[in-house]
């Protein structure tokens, strides 16, 4: 393994912290803690935003089916 690839995981994890830091910043959550914790972790930060994620769109779901009531 050369240097390019190392710095292509570099780019590829900073890019991922980047989506993470946007995704926190528009739900109210720390931006700068979701980037460094999917610059650094980023196969399981993937998987708790995603499991976050679901749980944002189940309460506007079910937020959404008790005012139709």
């Amino acid at each position: 393994m050369g240097n390019g690839h190392y710095a292509s995981v570099a780019l590829v994890n900073f890019l991922f912290g980047i989506f993470c830091a946007y995704w926190a910043q528009t739900t109210a959550r720390n931006p700068w803690g979701w980037f460094f914790l999917g610059f650094f972790f980023a196969p399981i930060t993937g998987i708790i935003l995603l499991s976050e994620n679901n749980k944002s769109i189940s309460k506007i779901k079910k937020k959404r089916k008790n005012s139709e009531i």
